[in-house]
């Protein structure tokens, strides 16, 4: 008697589908995440991954959305400090933790940056950053309305100086760089930018 095949609920079907899309861009970049590299890893038809996304694209996107909350919104979104400086630290000491404890998701990242043209990413891609840089604003634009940092600073150089750090970091992760700055020196890091734009 043939054994029937295990049907998962549509939630968890799509997070094995966007779980097997990271594992195959790991393995060879993102080019190599075609719909039917994703199915066979599944052991599916492309029929029934594409019974869960409309095409390639849309799980490409999704799994795009996936790493972003993995990696920066979750770093974020757990504010627990009122003082602007305090949350600062506290991100950044979230962040350095998430990125070292699963350097997987910096070399996603990194992929999904350097999509090449025939993926059609850019835009989303564009987007992405851009919320960093909005984030990263955010914060500096709070601390100047609290009178904490100076008045007259550019909000957008400062914006890209954390989003450089931040990015710099995730290299060095990713290629496992043997002078990996250790969390004391990352916080440090940070610091120094703070002093520079304190009041």
């Amino acid at each position: 008697m043939e054994e029937k095949k295990r049907r998962f609920k549509p939630e968890v079907r799509k997070a094995q589908i966007i779980e097997a899309t990271k594992n195959l861009i790991l393995e060879n970049g993102l080019s190599w995440a075609s719909s039917l590299r994703i199915a066979k890893a599944l052991g599916i038809s492309q029929a029934a991954l594409y019974h869960h996304f409309k095409n390639k694209r849309e799980i490409l996107l999704e799994t795009l959305s996936s790493i972003i909350n993995d990696i920066v919104f979750k770093t974020v979104t757990s504010r627990s400090k009122d003082d602007i400086e305090d949350y600062i630290h506290e991100a950044a000491r979230t962040f350095y933790d998430t990125t070292l404890a699963d350097p997987r998701q910096s070399r996603l990242l990194i992929e999904y940056l350097c999509a090449p043209p025939t993926e059609n990413l850019r835009d989303e891609v564009q987007v992405v950053f851009s919320g960093l840089l909005d984030v990263a604003e955010e914060f500096v634009r709070e601390g100047i309305e609290k009178k904490r940092f100076n008045q007259d600073l550019d909000r957008s150089v400062i914006a890209w100086i954390f989003v450089s750090f931040a990015i710099a970091f995730s290299i060095g992760t990713m290629l496992e760089v043997p002078k990996l700055l250790s969390k004391e020196q990352a916080l440090s890091a940070i610091d120094v930018i703070l002093q520079a734009i304190k009041r």
